[in-house]
Parts: structure tokens; sequence; C-alpha cells
């Protein structure tokens, strides 16, 4: 983008916008992010987020709820943990995704998780 005339960057900056958590309805949300297919729904007060790249097993990888008075989302792990604060919901589904990671389907599938570096022998 930067190489574009000023005048070409403003025209695309117009255009794009980021998707918040509190735009998430109850009827669910699709998003594809980092290879992956999720879906957000609303229910009640909290945002439901799921996989489902394998659409014979959705697994739920978190959930966001509103943060007490500053407009932006807890962003919580399956087991309750809070994993950051955003109001974005692509930020959201990164920091659930690295959560995660190694993801659980490559697990389930036999294969070993790889070593990152500087861990272990």
């Amino acid at each position: 983008m930067a190489d574009q005339p000023p005048e070409r960057q403003a025209d695309h900056d117009a255009h794009t916008r980021i998707l918040r958590i509190d735009e998430v309805t109850a009827r669910p949300t699709t998003v594809k992010c980092m290879g992956r297919t999720y879906a957000a729904t609303a229910v009640a007060d909290t945002v439901q987020i799921q996989d489902l790249t394998d659409i014979t097993n959705p697994r739920p990888v978190g959930s966001a709820r509103p943060s007490p008075g500053n407009g932006s989302w807890e962003i919580q792990d399956p087991r309750g943990a809070i994993l950051a604060e955003t109001a974005d919901l692509l930020h959201a589904l990164s920091l659930l995704r690295q959560a995660q990671w190694p993801p659980r389907d490559l697990l389930s599938a036999g294969e070993k998780p790889a070593q990152r570096s500087g861990e272990g022998p």
C-alpha cells in the first residue's frame, strides 16, 4: 500500500473497517482467519466462538465477555482463563488460536506437535 499514491491509500482506508465483537449477533458470524473457519454467536451477554474448520466436529475455542467499564471484551479460553482484552473479533480469534496451539485436530490425527525452538531436548 505504501507504494500507492496518497489518494489511492485514502480510498482504500475509507472502505476498510474492523469487525468488532459487539457487532456479533445471535445469527452466527462466519469468519476465515489463518486458514481456519470460525463462527461467533452472541448468546445473552457472551459471544461464543467455535472452530468450524472440520464441519463434522465443530470445537468451542473460547468466548468473549464484556469487560467492565472500558468498552472492550475479555477473551477467555474454553477453561475460562482470561487471555486478554480486545474489541476486535479478528484479534480475539488470533489470541484463541495461539492459546490452543498446536491445533487439537492435528493431535487427534496422531501427529506429534512440532517442538518450538528452544523447547525441550
